[in-house]
């Protein structure tokens, strides 16, 4: 794999076991995902966090975080944006979109380590099942991006997820809280060197999808201005009670971070 690949499947299991298999899908923009983003730059510009970020950035963008979380109608955008890429999410359980603001130089900043270390999602306690959909807010090019290192989806790496449990991660920080407790655990991983990654660019509302279990990190951002995106994970309910999904090689975190997850109206 070379690139991120334009035309996915029609049939909806082919394209997740393709994407099991370690495909990285670039899907054009639908009416659905570019009314998923204008309603989430909407909400970034009403909380003031448009360039120049304000001195009190990091409280402003934890208080949209909080209140996006389970908000029915972002809930609701983002099932919209499965369906207009042919996905049934009555099938899919689905966490909450969140939104994501890389800052210019933000990679000095101590604090913010944690956003830039490699990692699978899951070492953070979440299925082999899980599927990422990253959407593009504005037009961004590879450099204000992330990364994804695709021949090491099922060889193993160094990590330190052996220290992660779900239950006590909660508690001590939780997602994109900016009072996190300083004992709590973001697992890491080692890129052996000279593996290859692969690094995109995006128009708004275009959506990135790859399997969690890809070993993936956010690219130090130096474009002068701040990277804004938004992202949601879908685990496919039968997929998981069957056992199917991307290759599982180095996991040793506990817990179970599907109990987050918002169920489909169906099965709650």
């Amino acid at each position: 794999m070379t690139r991120a690949e334009i035309d996915k499947p029609e049939d909806e299991p082919a394209f997740r076991a393709a994407i099991y298999q370690g495909r990285v899908f670039k899907l054009a923009p639908t009416d659905a995902s570019c009314a998923l983003a204008s309603e989430l730059l909407a909400r970034i510009a009403h909380m003031g966090l448009r360039d120049p970020p304000p001195e009190d950035f990091v409280a402003r963008l934890g208080k949209l975080r909080s209140a996006l979380a389970r908000e029915p109608h972002v809930i609701e955008l983002a099932r919209a944006t499965l369906a207009s890429h042919g996905v049934d999410s009555d099938q899919h359980a689905l966490d909450c979109p969140r939104v994501r603001a890389i800052l210019h130089r933000g990679h000095e900043i101590p604090a913010a380590a944690p956003v830039y270390v490699a990692h699978r999602d899951t070492w953070y306690a979440n299925p082999r099942a899980q599927i990422n959909w990253w959407l593009a807010l504005h037009d961004v090019d590879e450099r204000e991006t992330f990364e994804i290192f695709p021949e090491l989806l099922d060889r193993p790496v160094t990590n330190d997820s052996a220290g992660f449990d779900y239950d006590t991660w909660i508690r001590l920080a939780g997602w994109q809280n900016p009072n996190r407790d300083a004992r709590a655990i973001y697992p890491s991983g080692v890129v052996p060197e000279g593996a290859r990654s692969l690094g995109f660019s995006a128009a708004f509302g275009e959506m990135f999808v790859f399997a969690g279990a890809h070993l993936h990190r956010t690219r130090p951002n130096v474009s002068g201005r701040t990277r804004f995106s938004a992202d949601f994970r879908t685990v496919h309910l039968d997929d998981r009670r069957r056992g199917l999904g991307a290759a599982v090689v180095d996991d040793r975190s506990t817990g179970d971070a599907m109990r987050d997850y918002e169920m489909p109206r169906a099965r709650a």
